[in-house]
């Protein structure tokens, strides 16, 4: 797998060799979390389910190759989501 992100104005590519099962249970794990809420989640809550969600990307899939902020300067949120489906 492959994500392009660009990091003080560079282009740069990072590579995993495969996407590892945890991923999708991290994933899975979130998912069920959030549908476990009885209530409209605040603001706060959406932030952090939005940070869980896209540190797969960056701390399982890619080990570190790149910060959860880096990720998110140096990519469209269509793109991320994108990666995402494809991890």
């Amino acid at each position: 797998m492959q994500i392009e992100l660009y990091i003080d104005g560079e282009k740069k590519i990072f590579t995993a060799p495969f996407v590892p099962m945890l991923a999708k249970r991290k994933f899975l794990e979130i998912q069920a979390k959030a549908e476990q809420r009885e209530d409209k989640p605040t603001s706060q809550e959406l932030i952090a389910e939005d940070d869980a969600i896209f540190s797969i990307l960056s701390d399982v899939v890619f080990k570190g190759q790149f910060t959860l902020e880096q990720l998110y300067e140096g990519a469209s949120k269509e793109y991320l989501d994108e990666k995402l489906l494809e991890a």
